[in-house]
């Protein structure tokens, strides 16, 4: 009987169900026990936890360091939990605080400041940022040392102000994290511990899968399956925060087998085909002021160019939402916006006359610094619906780009038929901007708001005659704009038909109306 009680106590799972009364599952009960153990046995081991996107990590490290508090709370034990910045510390306290008001603890944890503690009498848990300029001297991990998010982290400071803290009890370590990339501190981390496991068969990297999740939690697994169907499975959030893939940013966002989806087996059109519809994608470039005169050379030849992308937006053929078939590209270099010169229109006319003439049911328009002239005025002329939209407003850009990755890798945009042996033409820009995007995953956000893609300034191409060309982005963002298309049609905010939009509509009214 008494063992059997030794048992339940030194049981997470059964502390899980009987203190706790929100049961770990199986796949958070396996890591769990696994660091306790080590704890318990004073093994000193190092453990890597990666789990799918909210399938319960910080809820596993939650009850786990309250049930270690409740273990060692008559001993002069020690938890450090650290963080890459100090706004993350809440999330892991108030995790924390939720769990020891259970009705074992409850009234008898207490907490305390500077630097934030929450304990259980003579054991704590201290919590600690990982920035560069955060203090941490004298603190001392004698029991468990945490250390969350660790692909966020920087490895030099862990090293040299964190590990140093397990020295007097060669305390256990815990890594948690999501993966991202092969060159972070978590990798590299999985790749250390992988090769510890080999040598003597102990396991210390624990990758749980959505299919582990999904076994114990059908809602998880529909959740997941849905997730895969709107972003594709190769989409970089799906990779890494579903199913710990890291992704190649080396290869660029754009690598031959995502270029290849893009491509389309349809002809270039001269104009529109009755009974179809179409939208206007429009990335604004620079004016230069020799193009004021209709016979001097552009100032500056390397500015970027204004590009129109006409689609055509096709139903019934997916369930996701419509497909985005290209059918034409327009792109001028310099025009003045609003000036016209003999033989030479304005950007603004010229863009006018070609909505037009496409007869697009409505336009998404760059209204990033330049091209919130160009959008108003378009918005003021255009009978049809024209959204502006700003790159560099609240993650724009980011969340364009994940947007877009979304409709391409589900199968629903589309260029038109082209070849890259087509030197110097409309499809053989695009791709090869395509091919020189390239992108990085930001620290401590979300892929949502990290991913930052572009085409670097620098980024040059040699052709077969041997000349160097710049490589711009204007054709790439132009056409990624139909990500805001698809999104303002999911949302209800856009609903397309031929010979109009249900924006076209609205406005009417209320201009009857008024």
């Amino acid at each position: 009987m008494k063992e059997r009680l030794i048992q339940v106590i030194l049981s997470i799972k059964h502390f899980s169900w009987l203190v706790i009364q929100l049961p770990l599952r199986d796949y958070q009960v396996g890591p769990a026990d696994a660091v306790v153990q080590s704890i318990l046995m004073n093994k000193g081991l190092e453990f890597l936890w990666v789990f799918p996107r909210q399938s319960g990590k910080d809820e596993s490290i939650g009850q786990m360091l309250t049930f270690l508090l409740m273990l060692f709370h008559r001993t002069e034990a020690s938890i450090i939990h650290t963080y890459p910045t100090a706004q993350q510390i809440s999330v892991g306290v108030q995790r924390l605080e939720n769990r020891m008001g259970n009705l074992w603890m409850m009234g008898r944890w207490w907490s305390q400041s500077k630097p934030t503690r929450r304990g259980l009498g003579k054991a704590q848990c201290a919590f600690f940022s990982g920035h560069s300029q955060a203090k941490s001297e004298g603190a001392t991990a004698n029991l468990l040392l945490v250390v969350n998010e660790v692909q966020d982290h920087d490895e030099v400071i862990v090293e040299r102000r964190f590990t140093p803290m397990r020295s007097s009890t060669n305390a256990t370590a815990l890594y948690v994290g999501t993966v991202r990339t092969t060159a972070d501190y978590l990798w590299r981390t999985k790749l250390r511990l992988e090769k510890l496991e080999a040598e003597d068969g102990q396991q210390r990297v624990f990758m749980v899968s959505p299919d582990d999740v999904g076994a114990e939690n059908e809602h998880y697994a529909a959740f997941v399956a849905g997730q895969v169907r709107q972003r594709g499975r190769q989409h970089p959030i799906i990779r890494t925060e579903y199913f710990n893939e890291p992704v190649d940013v080396a290869a660029g966002l754009f690598p031959q087998r995502r270029r290849m989806l893009m491509m389309g087996e349809h002809p270039r059109l001269e104009g529109p085909q009755s009974g179809e519809i179409y939208v206007g994608l429009i990335d604004v470039g620079g004016q230069d002021e020799a193009a004021t005169s209709a016979f001097a050379d552009l100032q500056n030849a390397g500015r970027d160019y204004t590009t129109l992308t006409v689609c055509r937006v096709v139903s019934g053929q997916s369930d996701i939402g419509p497909v985005y078939e290209v059918v034409d590209v327009w792109a001028d270099q310099g025009t003045r916006h609003f000036q016209a010169m003999p033989g030479r229109p304005s950007l603004f006319d010229q863009l006018v006359a070609r909505l037009n003439h496409w007869g697009v049911v409505a336009a998404v328009c760059d209204f990033t610094g330049l091209g919130q002239g160009i959008t108003d005025a378009l918005i003021e002329a255009m009978t049809q619906t024209v959204f502006g939209f700003d790159f560099a407003k609240s993650y724009g850009k980011s969340r364009l780009g994940n947007d877009f990755l979304a409709v391409v890798e589900t199968g629903r945009f589309r260029y038109f038929a082209g070849s890259m042996e087509e030197e110097l033409s409309d499809w053989w820009h695009f791709f090869t901007q395509c091919e020189h995007c390239g992108y990085e995953l930001a620290e401590g956000v979300p892929i949502e708001r990290g991913l930052r893609w572009e085409v670097k300034a620098s980024a040059k191409v040699v052709t077969s005659t041997g000349d160097s060309l710049a490589v711009h982005d204007d054709r790439l963002l132009s056409a990624a704009l139909v990500a805001e298309v698809d999104r303002l049609v999911k949302e209800g905010e856009l609903f397309l038909v031929a010979g109009g939009s249900y924006g076209d509509y609205l406005r009417s009214k209320n201009e009857d109306k008024n």
